[in-house]
Order: C-alpha cells, then structure tokens, then sequence
C-alpha cells in the first residue's frame, strides 16, 4: 500500500527520521510503499521562519492540509494541535505514538541574568514567533510579571533560536537568553552564563512530548496493519539514528538531499546537524509517549491562554490511541536486531538522561 508521510512544520529537520527510515530501507523491508513529503504541509509556515514573518499556528490547518495534499501520517504535530481541534468540533486527529518525547536542551542566560524576571528589557532568541519554545517563554515570562509582547526583545531567526545554533550568538554577546542544546551547555556554564530551566531533568519521568505523530481517525480504522508496519519502520528508524558514529555519515547524506531539494531557500543554508546532537535525538526508543507527559504540557497551555480550559484528561486519554504502536514494539522488540540496539543504546541513555 502507498503511505503518504509528512510533516506538519515546514523545516527538513522534522521528517529527517522518517527519510532516514525511507533511504535505509526500512519501509520496504515493513511491506510498505512510503513517499516523504515536507514543506507542502502548511506552506505559510514557511515565510514564519523568517524574521519578522507571520505568528505560526497549526491549529484549523493540519487536517486541512491532510487532506488536501493526501497526507497519511504527520509525524511532527504540535501536541495542543487535536486537542485545540477538538475544542472546536473537529474531532478526527489521532495522537498514534510519539516524535519528540523529549526537549533535550536547557534555558542558558547571561551570567547577569539569574531569574526569568531578569529578562525583562532584554534580548532572547527564538526561531520563530508561535512555536513550543515561544509559548514556554511567554508563559515563564507573565509567571514573573513580564510582558512577553513589550518587555522584552525578540531575536527571531533559525540561528538565534534553534537549539543546536543559539549557543553562538549567546556567547557572542548578540542575545542574552536562549535554549540552547544539551552538548553545548556545559561551554557556557564554564564562561559564567547561567542554566535556568533543563527540560530533560524537570520533565522526568514522563518525557516532554511537545510534538507527536498523528493521524486520522478514518485512516486508522481502515488501515490499522498499515499503521502497525509504519511503527515497526519508525522505531528502528529512531534507535538507528542514535547509534553514532556508525551511522552518522548515512545520515548526513540523507538530510544534506532533503536540504537541497526544499523549496524553503532557508533549508538549503543551514548548517547540518552535528555529530554531538544525535546521541540525544528526542525520539522515543519505543515509539511510545506517556498520557501524563502530554496533559501536564496541555496545563502549561491552558495556563498560558493557548487551549480552552474544557479540554480535561478523559480528552487525552480519548484523542492519545497507542494501541497500534505498543502493539508493534511487542513484536519488534522481541527481534535480535533491536535486542542489539538496545544493548548498544543503554549506556548512551544513562548518560543523557532517556
């Protein structure tokens, strides 16, 4: 069967995993015929990755979107997203498993800076206006009686808030707040900045799966082996790409392809992803998220004004169906070859912390 897989953002970066899984084989080996499709999702979101572009938003445009351009699976949904579309009586997306089950970086500021309330009338960088990091920071900064809208100093663009490139202009004086990924935090600290916030050690044990896969409800119950042998592909696709440096090379190839063919003239810029960052990739082993780590982000929104306050638990656990894909991890993880990933895995998730 064809399976239409693509992204709900705009940036290569959030179907690299599945076009790793595309390139290596993994699909096929599944029984499935995939094509990856980006930047088509949403077309807006691209001029918001731009200074000064539009507040992005997904809310009443991904099922649209799934829709209009024949989208099966959306590996990358803002996790609020079918909650805020449920609110509004569209009730057909699906929470299927999880994409980023972790935020693995931690709020560093200027080593004058030693509380949220500090940042007012300063600079913080972030990668666009509307995303997970912007609504954390709105929410953080009106907690400590902060304007988010004028007291403060937004430095909007990729390298200033995209947590593997944020560090640079941090250290170099051009912002004095940003998240900053995990490997370069500890080169901060040793230059005086300060660690506010670590999302991985504060979101313990329940994750942070502030973006997920989904799909639609119609999808689901017409196709449900399909969606088993896709989280069959997915999974091995996630613990491969945390296994570096074997596997680092084939990876770079893959995201240097998807770079330069995205219509996003951005994309093509950027710097590709570094060796350091792919042992902590957000991804989780069993492609599984927790109902707890999904309603304590959903609180965080509904306290930052984002997500009616009428979308309770018993919505989470209607709306996160895992049936599917815990299914898929009893039958895979039985396999030698996982059995094998695991064992080669473990001491990196001792070390950072999932």
């Amino acid at each position: 069967m064809k399976l239409r897989v693509g992204n709900g953002c705009w940036h290569a970066g959030h179907v690299l995993d599945a076009s790793v899984c595309l390139a290596a084989g993994f699909y096929a080996q599944e029984g499935l015929d995939v094509e990856v499709v980006h930047a088509k999702v949403n077309p807006k979101g691209i001029s918001s990755s731009r200074p000064d572009g539009e507040r992005y938003d997904e809310i009443g445009t991904v099922l649209r979107d799934m829709i209009a351009f024949g989208i099966d699976i959306i590996t990358d949904v803002h996790v609020r997203t079918p909650f805020a579309e449920r609110a509004l009586g569209n009730d057909e997306l699906r929470i299927i498993g999880g994409w980023r089950n972790w935020f693995p970086g931690a709020l560093v500021t200027a080593p004058a800076i030693k509380s949220i309330a500090d940042l007012k009338g300063k600079r913080i960088g972030d990668w666009y206006k509307g995303g997970i990091a912007t609504m954390w920071y709105e929410h953080q900064l009106r907690k400590a009686g902060v304007d988010p809208d004028r007291e403060v100093d937004w430095q909007i663009g990729w390298k200033y808030g995209a947590m593997k490139a944020a560090w640079k202009p941090l250290l170099a004086g051009e912002t004095d707040a940003a998240i900053v990924q995990t490997p370069y935090v500890p080169r901060l600290l040793e230059q005086g900045f300060n660690k506010l916030y670590d999302f991985v050690e504060d979101s313990k044990p329940y994750g942070r799966p502030d973006r997920v896969t989904v799909a639609r409800k119609s999808f689901i119950e017409r196709n449900p082996e399909v969606i088993k042998r896709y989280w069959k592909a997915a999974i091995r696709g996630y613990q491969y790409m945390r296994i570096v440096p074997e596997h680092f090379p084939f990876q770079r190839f893959v995201e240097a392809k998807l770079r330069v063919d995205n219509p996003d003239e951005s994309e093509c810029m950027r710097d590709l992803r570094p060796l350091d960052v792919m042992e902590g990739r957000f991804h989780p082993m069993d492609g599984q998220l927790s109902v707890e780590g999904v309603w304590r982000i959903l609180q965080e929104h509904q306290d930052a004004g984002v997500l009616a306050r009428s979308t309770t638990r018993r919505d989470v656990e209607e709306v996160v169906r895992q049936e599917l894909v815990q299914e898929a991890w009893a039958e895979i993880s039985q396999t030698d070859e996982v059995k094998q990933n695991i064992e080669r895995l473990q001491p990196v998730i001792e070390r950072v912390g999932y």
